[in-house]
């Protein structure tokens, strides 16, 4: 359950990560601070996770917005801008090595509820 996860990852998880897919990559990047990679090299070098070039392109815009990677020359790198992002990152990381089947449910229940929430926004009134 989400309860059994901090709040300040399900926090972190609602505004940078928006599939376990995302989490993967970011906790990839977490995972080799050294490196630079393009897109092309990451879909290979994650194997046996599949991800597509354009999902890593849109997850690693994300990222690189939210501040918690660098990108320059088309290739990204690792680097938490804050203390919070690296904080987050690193209990993403504990999640995911200690209570993996707690992070997905938390991760899928999160992207259901912002589903939800934009389904609502398009509900018609009856007046």
């Amino acid at each position: 359950m989400a309860s059994h996860l901090p709040k300040s990852l399900i926090e972190f998880i609602h505004n940078c990560v928006p599939t376990y897919q995302a989490a993967e990559l970011l906790l990839f990047f977490a995972a080799h601070p050294e490196c630079d990679f393009s897109a092309e090299d990451i879909v290979v070098a994650m194997r046996p996770v599949v991800i597509t070039v354009p999902a890593v392109r849109e997850y690693a815009s994300l990222f690189v917005d939210k501040g918690l990677i660098g990108q320059a020359h088309g290739r990204y790198r690792y680097g938490p801008a804050t203390k919070e992002g690296e904080r987050g990152i690193g209990e993403l990381a504990h999640a995911y090595n200690e209570k993996p089947v707690t992070l997905i449910r938390a991760i899928y229940r999160i992207a259901d509820g912002k589903i939800q929430s934009f389904a609502d926004s398009f509900k018609l009134r009856e007046d």
